[in-house]
């Protein structure tokens, strides 16, 4: 039951930060017109958006991998868990590309940003010890 919780508490945190980057990216470099209100102009935003805010955006897809997964990690204390969040973060990115129009850099980074993250995560997790602040 800890494995499971600690897949969903890494997705719930690898959502929240790529909607941060999302909003922060929205906010540092607005629309002209409300993008949400149609998909061509939501595609449209995202193309033309400065090469910065698509930067951002998929900063955040690489620390989103990385938070999650090191989440996942550490209440779980069992390796694949935070692979297994990565390959679920992979999967939103994949439908991501489906519903928008993104440039070749972003689709593939969407991809590639999250298991790197994972991949980092991975490296600097330790297992918990007696006596260790957050889970014994």
């Amino acid at each position: 039951m800890r494995k499971v919780i600690a897949i969903i508490v890494g997705l719930v945190v690898a959502i929240a930060l790529i909607d941060l980057s999302w909003e922060m990216a929205a906010r540092w470099f607005p629309s002209p017109v409300d993008p949400v209100s149609d998909a061509d102009m939501l595609a449209n935003y995202v193309v033309r958006m400065p090469v910065a805010g698509q930067v951002l955006v998929t900063a955040g897809w690489l620390v989103a991998g990385v938070a999650a997964a090191f989440v996942a990690l550490r209440i779980a204390q069992w390796r694949p868990a935070g692979w297994i969040v990565g390959g679920l973060i992979v999967a939103l990115g994949i439908w991501n590309l489906t519903q928008l129009a993104q440039p070749l850099w972003m689709q593939a980074m969407s991809v590639a940003a999250p298991l790197l993250g994972c991949f980092l995560a991975e490296r600097h997790f330790h297992r918990a010890r007696p006596g260790d602040p957050l889970i014994n």
